[in-house]
């Protein structure tokens, strides 16, 4: 069964500098009407079998190979490759890929295997992963959220590249868990070591989404679709630029925001902090309305003990829950790094963002002395994060410089 398919090459863009820095082959076909479309169905046909699949594939890679000779300097070429044909390898098998590039003269080092996260042996993956790369050649993990549960291929090897499908994660009813999951991959691939691509990327807010999961580059039709060739290096450059100023500005106009907001709540703490030492217990907050931002407080010594109740504030009032008491929270980091902090007495600290379980809001948590032997703490709502689609990270701690005055 002959069937006549070609690769065409999607563009990926580094955001750093806007330019283009690879090509995924992509396998392409001509339809009835002579339409230039996906392939990728050939390769799912059960009517054929394995080997006319394998050989199809083989074809497409080969021609891709061929045509990158051509590429720009400075760009890399991926090829997709399914843990089907891995297991088809034996173990001391040649292989192929290598084969066609040794026969073109490739460079390996401009080559990128993708291989996809779902199915497939991981230990054979791990033993094709490392004859590839004992060869020059960088390895990416495809797909890379369709099967999460598959964390066992980032332990057996540590891709060069983690590719992440925008389209797998479409906001809807779970959008701040999808949100929580992204982020998560991104922090993943940075303390990794290995770089992140996010593919299927179309919008301006998608890309945003992409910037702030540390993706290094971006492939999707907000550049340009598979086309037939290879395209300037730089012809994204504008268009990236304008992308990140636009990010910038909308970030700084958030950032205001918010600590314009944080301002007020800061002043709304110190004024809860005199009552507190006024007064115990709740009779101190009874005339106390705070702002409609902060869920509950509590208070814990300088062990992380916490030695109040929980009090949480509704419209008739505050309430109190005694069940929290004697739960020790040194161990979170906004707990430690102002019982370490040499100004202690003056400092607010900010947790990184999290979902409260309880009513399912996004919040952070902030930290202040009571006095030398206890810690106030607040749990606030971030309703700037629910209002924005795209909002400023804030997963990180930040110091005052010293004086040198």
């Amino acid at each position: 069964m002959q069937q006549s398919i070609f690769p065409w090459f999607q563009p990926i863009v580094e955001v750093a500098t806007g330019r283009i820095v690879g090509y995924e082959a992509l396998a392409r076909q001509h339809d009835a009407e002579g339409r230039v479309v996906s392939a990728g169905m050939l390769f799912q046909d059960l009517t054929r079998t394995s080997d006319e699949r394998r050989m199809l594939d083989r074809s497409v890679r080969n021609q891709a190979l061929e045509a990158f000779v051509g590429a720009p300097e400075g760009t890399y070429l991926t090829l997709n490759l399914s843990p089907e044909w891995i297991e088809a390898l034996g173990d001391d098998d040649p292989l192929p890929t290598l084969e066609m590039m040794d026969r073109l003269g490739s460079d390996h080092s401009r080559v990128v295997i993708e291989i996809t996260e779902q199915g497939g042996d991981i230990q054979r993956i791990q033993q094709l992963a490392q004859r590839y790369r004992a060869e020059g050649v960088r390895i990416a993990l495809d797909d890379f959220g369709s099967g999460f549960q598959h964390l066992d291929r980032l332990l057996a090897f540590t891709p060069d590249l983690l590719k992440v499908d925008m389209r797998m994660f479409q906001k809807g009813a779970n959008g701040h868990q999808e949100s929580a999951l992204l982020h998560a991959i991104g922090d993943m691939a940075s303390r990794l070591g290995c770089k992140l691509i996010f593919e299927g990327v179309e919008t301006a807010e998608e890309f945003f989404v992409a910037l702030q999961c540390n993706a290094s580059y971006v492939q999707g039709f907000i550049f340009e679709q598979a086309v037939e060739g290879f395209l300037e290096v730089d012809c994204f450059s504008e268009r990236v630029g304008g992308l990140l100023q636009q990010y910038l500005e909308l970030m700084v106009e958030q950032s205001t925001r918010r600590q314009w907001h944080l301002e007020g709540l800061q002043g709304q703490l110190l004024a809860l902090r005199e009552l507190l030492l006024a007064s115990a217990g709740a009779e101190a907050l009874q005339e106390y309305v705070p702002d409609p931002a902060v869920l509950r407080c509590f208070i814990c010594d300088r062990q992380g003990l916490q030695i109040s109740p929980n009090y949480t504030y509704a419209e008739d009032g505050w309430s109190t829950d005694h069940s929290v008491l004697g739960h020790n929270w040194s161990w979170r980091p906004w707990f430690y790094q102002l019982v370490a902090s040499s100004d202690y007495d003056r400092r607010i600290l900010r947790s990184a963002p999290y979902m409260d379980i309880s009513g399912h809001q996004r919040c952070f948590t902030l930290t202040l002395a009571l006095d030398q032997q206890r810690v106030l703490l607040v749990d606030v709502v971030d309703q700037l994060a629910t209002e924005d689609a795209v909002s400023p990270q804030t997963s990180f701690h930040s110091d005052l410089m010293p004086d040198l005055s």
